[in-house]
């Protein structure tokens, strides 16, 4: 119950400088990814953008009328190197706007959630913003296929808070709320300007690439600028927002 009330009920005051702080080590992390440990942080550090990510396909697939079928992260940095792939879902559509709607999602669903974080807090509803981020975890350690990582990710979790709450860790206890916040803003953040870049990158690669955008190409015969430009529009505003809160 002492949970749930604080889960309830702290109201929490963001530090911008912490968010800016997160978001360029995650930038600057996943920039140097293929450096031995680097690797790693890389994987803690994006899990979270990855899990927003691909639940976004499948959100928008759910949406449109579709079926999702699987939701993986993939934990091992081998794995990553061998199929340039993060994550991946699994969906299947009930028409090409089922399918282009999934597409759409995953680099839609970043920019949403953190404007969806910075609404909660400001309107000093933070609770609501983790309540999200936990069923959107539940959700994701029902569907996927492998079920090894977020189980080993959620007994860690039960294990930290019985330890905190049983032994009565003040400081953690009172900042609970405020650290989970930050940490997922500040990743969120750093992913909407790393996804930005990663966008213009493949939009005017010179080389044939398998992405979101191309596949966009594919399903509808619009050119691939057109849904960058919608990305970006999103992402932009993302940031706008959080330069007003800066502000």
């Amino acid at each position: 119950m002492n949970l749930l009330h604080i889960l309830l009920t702290r109201s929490i005051q963001l530090h911008t400088y912490i968010l800016v702080l997160i978001a360029i080590t995650y930038i600057l992390i996943h920039h140097y990814r293929y450096k031995p440990v680097i690797k790693t942080l890389d994987i803690y550090l994006n899990y979270i953008p990855v899990l927003t990510h691909e639940f976004g396909h499948i959100l928008f697939n759910k949406i449109s009328g579709g079926r999702a079928k699987d939701l993986v992260i993939i934990v091992s940095s081998k794995e990553r190197e061998r199929s340039l792939q993060q994550g991946y879902a699994i969906t299947s559509s009930s028409s090409r706007l089922c399918q282009i709607s999934t597409t759409l999602g995953g680099y839609v669903m970043p920019p949403i959630m953190l404007l969806v974080g910075l609404v909660t807090v400001t309107h000093h509803f933070p609770s609501l913003f983790i309540i999200i981020y936990i069923f959107i975890f539940l959700y994701y350690l029902i569907l996927t296929s492998r079920k090894t990582a977020p189980l080993v990710t959620l007994f860690i979790l039960i294990g930290l808070l019985y330890v905190i709450f049983k032994y009565q860790y003040d400081f953690f206890q009172i900042n609970l709320i405020s650290l989970a916040i930050h940490f997922i803003l500040g990743v969120l953040f750093g992913e909407v300007i790393q996804s930005s870049y990663t966008i213009l990158r493949l939009t005017f690669s010179r080389q044939p690439i398998d992405w979101d955008g191309a596949a966009l190409r594919e399903l509808t015969h619009i050119p691939i600028i057109f849904f960058t430009l919608i990305w970006l529009a999103i992402n932009s505003y993302s940031l706008y927002v959080i330069y007003l809160y800066i502000v």
